[in-house]
């Protein structure tokens, strides 16, 4: 009798056991709706998301798909790295968390802290070594989101258009909230000699001066674009070009 018991005390012990590790497997997809939240981020329908935010960050507490929504929608970068690098520590296994790491080294190399940057894509490589978001990865599955753009804000937000697209309409403010960066100077001499390098080629450039730990950087974006896919399509014709890298920048 007591060995009976024994048993039955085991047995149901191996049955709550299961049932833990089934509710954690279920915890850990993520919910349609929060797919669809970060599907319309990326199509351009950032304010509709803000409006539903607080209430999918309630119904599903850190998760990491609402934690990566939140850096997202962050107000500005640094803020949303803290978001993505709670998805690199407490999420590791998730599949926002290469993602997340490739936009937290976007935006160490947007402030110019290439340092930094690089460490970050080291890790990306040695961690995540099938992630998208890697150049020439052997992705074993695809991107459940495009490679994020950074948000930097402009001293000018009034977007510029190059003339590769059409201009806008007389009296209406440009919808172009993308642009790539393609450099990030310590000096305003050398943003500007490569701001006239791509004048010279026929295209719309500014240079948007930052400063941060007292440091002042002087960021050279390029074009102006409606989503950052065009923004990332256009990065790599320059890449292909002139052989010179970008990342995508988001406006706010």
């Amino acid at each position: 009798m007591i060995r009976l018991a024994t048993i039955l005390r085991r047995a149901a012990g191996l049955v709550l056991f299961l049932g833990a590790c089934i509710a954690v497997s279920h915890a850990q997809e993520t919910a349609p709706e929060i797919r669809d939240a970060i599907s319309k981020v990326e199509h351009g329908q950032a304010e509709d998301v803000k409006r539903v935010l607080p209430d999918l960050a309630a119904r599903f507490q850190n998760d990491p798909g609402v934690l990566y929504l939140q850096g997202r929608l962050a107000a500005d970068g640094i803020e949303g790295v803290k978001f993505y690098q709670s998805i690199v520590d407490n999420f590791p296994k998730s599949e926002f968390a290469d993602a997340a790491l490739y936009h937290i080294y976007q935006y160490y190399y947007a402030l110019g802290l290439y340092r930094t940057a690089e460490l970050k894509m080291q890790a990306l490589r040695k961690d995540y070594p099938s992630s998208p978001f890697l150049a020439g990865g052997q992705a074993a599955r695809m991107p459940a989101i495009e490679a994020p753009a950074v948000r930097v804000r402009s001293k000018d937000d009034t977007a510029s258009v190059p003339a590769a697209l059409p201009e806008p309409a007389k009296g209406a403010p440009p919808k172009a909230p993308y642009t790539i960066q393609t450099g990030a100077f310590s000096t305003s001499a050398n943003a500007e000699k490569q701001k006239s390098f791509f004048e010279d080629k026929g295209l719309t450039v500014e240079v948007t001066n930052k400063v941060r730990g007292g440091r002042s950087l002087f960021l050279v974006w390029v074009g102006s674009y409606a989503t950052a896919e065009d923004a990332r399509r256009f990065g790599k014709e320059v890449r292909t070009k002139y052989n010179i890298d970008s990342i995508v920048v988001e406006r706010y």
